[in-house]
């Protein structure tokens, strides 16, 4: 499943615009969307590229936002609640040692995977990356040396895998490449969670229920 929108607004405020392309990777036949809304999921810490080391949280709870207070009715744990329960059960350094490995060959040990869903009381695991982010500023008028008009530009590209803690298999896989621009007279940044929570929105409709 391929898509693209535009968003432009230009009332109050800077105009921004947006526009994304999503894929559904793979969902596993037996796999049915609705199963999350009984069966509980936890998001794991994501992955993310060299050099993006800092935003690791972030992807990871903004994705847990989504979830949680979206329109889903996915019964899902959060990441900040996975790492501390984890950790409480004396799980850190195999999850540890299973993410180092996710990162080499991208498997998900399955045997660390089911103590987890025990630990966790949960029959599945978001494991979110984030492949690249990146943002540029340009002047588009300037008056004696003044930039009257900036645009800063954002890309993310985000994907996410849905892990059966039971079987080890991946059960759903999908990703999304998004761009947001704004434009003001004021310089602004864009924040990281702004475009990441909404390019998790369209990634994850096709598991709404």
């Amino acid at each position: 499943m391929v898509s693209g929108m535009l968003l432009m607004t230009a009332c109050a405020g800077p105009l921004k615009q947006w526009g994304d392309e999503t894929s559904l990777v793979s969902k596993a036949p037996s796999f049915e969307p609705s199963v999350l809304t009984r069966e509980q999921a936890a998001v794991l810490n994501a992955v993310v590229g060299f050099g993006l080391e800092g935003y690791s949280q972030q992807v990871s709870r903004s994705l847990s936002d989504v979830l949680t207070r979206n329109q889903l009715s996915i019964k899902a744990i959060s990441a900040q609640e996975t790492l501390s329960r984890l950790n409480r059960e004396g799980l850190a350094t195999e999850c540890a040692t299973m993410v180092s490995e996710y990162v080499r060959s991208g498997i998900l040990n399955r045997a660390v995977l089911e103590k987890v869903g025990k630990a966790l009381n949960v029959a599945y695991v978001f494991q979110p990356s984030m492949a690249a982010f990146s943002q540029s500023m340009s002047s588009r008028f300037s008056l004696f040396g003044l930039r009257l008009f900036q645009t800063r530009i954002s890309m993310l590209r985000l994907s996410v895998q849905l892990w059966d803690t039971r079987s080890g298999e991946i059960v759903w896989e999908a990703s999304g490449e998004a761009t947001l621009a704004g434009e003001d007279v004021r310089e602004f940044r864009i924040p990281f969670e702004e475009i990441a929570r909404r390019l998790w929105r369209r990634i994850l409709e096709d598991l709404r229920t």
